[in-house]
């Protein structure tokens, strides 16, 4: 079986993705910087064809933006684009826990 340098999966790569979300202000980085290392999760990300196709394309949406964001390298990433990043990660996961029965909840200090 072939190593995956960033990690291979859907929930798993979203949870990679977003420990990044901890370092954003350690030390203080550029949104193009910041995405550099946080979207190499993404290379792996796997949607399966199960996922109802509003879900597939938010995800994929994500995916494609991080991805040139972060290794695009045209300057163009800015602090709200991480924002939205960041939250769409989030609600994506709040979503697929939806998805399979999980009850779920909006952190307080989220």
């Amino acid at each position: 079986m072939k190593e995956s340098e960033f990690g291979k999966g859907l929930c798993y790569c979203l949870g990679l993705f977003l420990a990044h979300a901890e370092r954003e202000g350690r030390p203080a980085v550029t949104a193009e910087s910041w995405f550099n290392g946080a979207s190499d999760h993404f290379y792996e990300l796997q949607v399966p064809t199960t996922l109802p196709p509003r879900l597939r394309k938010r995800l994929a949406e994500l995916q494609e933006k991080a991805l040139h964001w972060g290794h695009g390298f045209k300057g163009d990433a800015k602090e709200e684009d991480k924002t939205w990043a960041i939250t769409e990660a989030k609600n994506l996961l709040l979503k697929l826990d939806k998805l399979n029965g999980v009850e779920t909840q909006n952190a307080q200090w989220d």
